[in-house]
């Protein structure tokens, strides 16, 4: 199994320093930002509120953020390198180590993460973090992916897509497990957030399908490309990370998106 090392001085399996972030990021905000921004307005983003996004990616979310809570609010944004978020006058960037990090206690009407603790073995510590930096009454929405590439192609002009992603998802799935990644995670999040004593805890979730070149297929060709030598000592050739790459951007192929699972609690008031 091939040992996928933490970048330097971050917990996670990708890098934001890669070439491959920018389009990463813009794939997971393709795929997922309208839903979460529905359940963000479902969870009650108030003018004059405070909150904090942790792991910010590009900054799309933490930019509507502040423009649902206003001038008289504020919206911390952080991230272990914050370079690719969006400048918004009312988003304040901090670089920030979840797993290192201060963070103040009962300072937050809200707090969302998404894709973020999935990664990180210390999940259940920093979850129990997050909940006691919220305010009594204070909401965490907590979003994580569940990945299942083996059967994502919907159509392709070539069928031997089918049997990539499913080596593709059989060889990611080590690499990130090696980096200390939890799958099941997105599920275990509801019983997480109530053994951390947050209240009227609830999940939904969220799909969609993704032409070549969009959404789960640009996800899926910028994953590969970062993690191609660890791919390839996990079984994969590279014939089929280069057809893998080339069908991604085709827009014949359609591809099911990446479930996400939205899970929120509340602080007790």
């Amino acid at each position: 199994m091939p040992m996928a090392v933490r970048d330097a001085g971050t917990p996670y399996a990708f890098s934001n320093d890669r070439p491959t972030a920018a389009p990463l990021l813009d794939a997971l905000g393709q795929m997922h930002d309208p839903f979460t921004t529905s359940r963000l307005a479902e969870a009650g983003v108030a003018p004059g509120a405070r909150w904090l996004e942790i792991g910010a990616g590009a900054g799309t979310i933490a930019g509507w953020l502040a423009d649902r809570v206003g001038p008289r609010g504020e919206v911390i944004a952080t991230d272990v390198r914050p370079q690719h978020i969006r400048e918004h006058s009312g988003v304040t960037v901090l670089e920030h180590n979840i797993l290192v990090d201060p963070l103040p206690a009962g300072q937050f009407d809200g707090i969302h993460a998404r894709a973020v603790l999935q990664h990180l073995p210390e999940r259940r510590e920093i979850l129990a973090r997050l909940a006691g930096a919220l305010k009594p009454g204070g909401v965490l929405v907590i979003e994580e992916m569940e990945t299942n590439w083996t059967r994502a192609v919907l159509t392709t002009p070539d069928q031997r897509l089918h049997e990539i992603f499913a080596h593709y998802e059989t060889a990611l799935s080590q690499v990130l497990r090696s980096a200390g990644q939890d799958p099941t995670w997105c599920r275990g999040l509801f019983g997480a957030m109530e053994d951390a004593g947050l209240e009227d805890v609830d999940t939904q979730s969220w799909q969609g399908s993704w032409r070549g070149g969009t959404g789960a297929a640009l996800l899926a060709w910028a994953g590969s490309t970062e993690q191609r030598e660890r791919l390839i000592a996990a079984g994969m050739t590279a014939d089929e990370l280069d057809l893998l790459a080339e069908l991604a951007l085709d827009p014949r192929v359609v591809l099911r998106g990446i479930l996400l699972l939205s899970t929120m609690g509340r602080r007790k008031a």
